[in-house]
């Protein structure tokens, strides 16, 4: 007796189904880039990615659920450094920024990975060695 098709192509429509949700998630779109001159708007949530040195990368519990005002990518960025410094006094050494834009489309863009800190210029804005005026 042979087998009815019918009974041998449910085991295959399964695993078709399940490589077509396999394939569908890795396709899917990865954040675009945030960069210190890209503004932020109003509503976005900015969430601080630490990579701590015994657990590698984790959601810090710092975040802003809802941005009051805009903010650039660089105004972010010393955001993050000055309350990563009290991420519960867990050691780190990187993190980056993931921000979602507001609205129906929440598009999301990644930060690059940048040091524990910023150098000191950068809080300034005056290069190393220059006294203010």
């Amino acid at each position: 007796m042979q087998p009815s098709s019918s009974s041998t192509s449910h085991p295959l429509r399964l695993l078709l189904g399940l490589f077509t949700l396999l394939l569908l998630g890795a396709c899917a779109t990865p954040p675009s880039f945030l960069a210190d001159t890209d503004v932020i708007p109003v509503g976005s949530r900015i969430e601080f990615w630490v990579d701590h040195d015994d657990r590698g990368w984790r959601n810090s519990n710092l975040h802003i659920a809802f941005l009051p005002r805009e903010m650039t990518g660089a105004e972010a960025r010393r955001w993050a450094e000055g309350i990563g410094s009290r991420d519960a006094g867990l050691h780190w050494t990187r993190y980056y920024l993931l921000v979602t834009h507001p609205g129906h489309e929440k598009k999301t863009y990644r930060s690059s990975v940048h040091p524990l800190r910023a150098q000191p210029y950068e809080m300034t804005s005056h290069p190393a060695g220059h006294a203010s005026r």
